[in-house]
């Protein structure tokens, strides 16, 4: 008979393994993937209604609570150190076995309370997203606790539908072409794609475009402003060995936003008040949640300000930029509708004109979810997106579920440049 066994019955073992498959079943790919109605409605038979589950929620807690407070009763006495730090007493082989597990079945109890809590209160998890395309490909993603990652802590619901259009061949940007139709002796082909994610916290977007992408194109670049994040990305470009197809920057939003103020002013110094105006430099930046880290980009203040300023040339510029839940802030509705007009092609991918439109404009791919409370943020980056010339040619909408069970209804949108709308 094990120690654990001693420490509870089999029956609250059993009871604590259904938890924790319960808890794992939440957050797998396959409760995410259950089938819902047309009008949304959970058809899985897993939860019956809301008031049960919470319920029943409140019931699991509460047992876990006592098998907390038991196990607190059943603790291991603390080892005796001497005032020069060494043990008094050494640890029999039983005792450190005791001890041992002891200490593991308490983190399993402590974690399922945790889960419970919801996901922000819940520690770290690797979780392995597969995509059902021809063949099958998977990625491990490491979603950060909470209080170790900041933020871009988690996988986003809307991350992982938009991957999913990755991997179903929905971007019509993502992959080159080849006209079938050209007279000439070899086939006309489209360049192979430059893509940027913004905001990819724990990256599941940009690794799946990284490994649907032809691997003879240039590196993906997934970005993020927070080094946290960053380090998210590292080690999951790592777990995927993708370090070879991904490039990860750290991006910091406002300093685009600042540099690009900076040379609108340098313009308008010069007497270019139009295109002063038809950049809106004058209309004030507004706050957001992010206002109080300081921005990665020491300000500039030398004489060589506007040379650091200056606009990107249309080499430095992507193909492909996306993006999913990156706007749920007023900040944010500005932000990245400069951040695309920064960093978005000016000039088609390709000039020929055999190749179909809405392959050879480039285009920025946002996902995110219809939140009421976000209404009027999506209706600000509306407004920002159509002052940077930026106008959604394709719109999409379909539920999804965010931590594994709540149901949103999410929109997909694709923009491109308004003057790429037509050939």
């Amino acid at each position: 008979m094990t120690v654990t066994s001693s420490l509870l019955p089999p029956a609250s073992l059993a009871k604590l393994k259904t938890i924790e498959d319960r808890i794992a079943y939440k957050y797998s790919q396959d409760r995410i993937d259950q089938g819902l109605d047309q009008d949304g409605n959970d058809i899985d038979s897993y939860h019956s209604s809301n008031d049960n589950d919470d319920n029943e929620d409140q019931a699991l807690m509460n047992w876990l609570f006592k098998i907390l407070v038991k196990l607190e009763e059943t603790a291991p006495p603390e080892e005796e150190e001497s005032e020069d730090g060494t043990v008094v007493t050494e640890e029999t082989e039983e005792e450190k076995e005791y001890r041992q597990e002891h200490e593991q079945l308490t983190d399993r109890v402590s974690a399922c309370v945790a889960h419970f809590c919801g996901r922000a209160a819940s520690g770290a998890m690797t979780r392995t997203w597969t995509f059902r395309s021809a063949p099958p490909q998977s990625l491990q993603i490491h979603d950060p606790s909470f209080t170790g990652g900041d933020v871009g802590f988690k996988t986003f619901g809307s991350a992982y539908l938009l991957s999913k259009h990755i991997a179903q061949g929905d971007i019509p940007q993502l992959e080159p072409w080849t006209s079938e139709a050209s007279t000439s002796t070899s086939a006309t082909q489209l360049p192979l794609p430059k893509i940027l994610e913004l905001g990819s916290g724990t990256g599941l977007v940009g690794f799946t475009a990284a490994l649907y992408s032809n691997p003879q194109g240039p590196k993906v670049i997934l970005s993020d402003y927070h080094p946290n994040v960053i380090s998210t990305l590292h080690h999951n470009s790592k777990l995927n060995h993708l370090d070879s197809k991904c490039d990860i920057q750290l991006l910091d939003w406002r300093d685009i936003l600042r540099k690009r103020k900076l040379r609108w002013n340098s313009w308008q110094n010069k007497g270019d008040q139009e295109q002063e105006q038809d950049k809106n430099a004058t209309t004030p930046h507004r706050s957001t949640e992010y206002d109080n880290v300081a921005p990665s980009c020491i300000p500039v203040t030398t004489p060589d300000e506007e040379t650091n300023c200056q606009e990107l040339p249309e080499s430095d510029r992507v193909d492909l930029i996306i993006g999913a839940e990156v706007v749920y802030d007023h900040g944010h509705a500005e932000l990245v509708a400069h951040v695309v007009d920064e960093y978005l092609k000016k000039n088609f991918i390709s000039q020929d004109s055999q190749i179909p439109l809405e392959r050879r404009r480039p285009a920025f791919h946002i996902m995110f979810p219809l939140r009421k409370t976000h209404a009027d943020v999506i209706a600000d980056f509306d407004f920002w997106m159509d002052k940077m010339g930026l106008i959604d040619c394709r719109q999409a909408k379909e539920w999804g579920r965010e931590d594994g069970e709540t149901t949103f209804l999410y929109h997909w949108r694709e923009y491109v440049r308004k003057e790429h709308l037509s050939a």
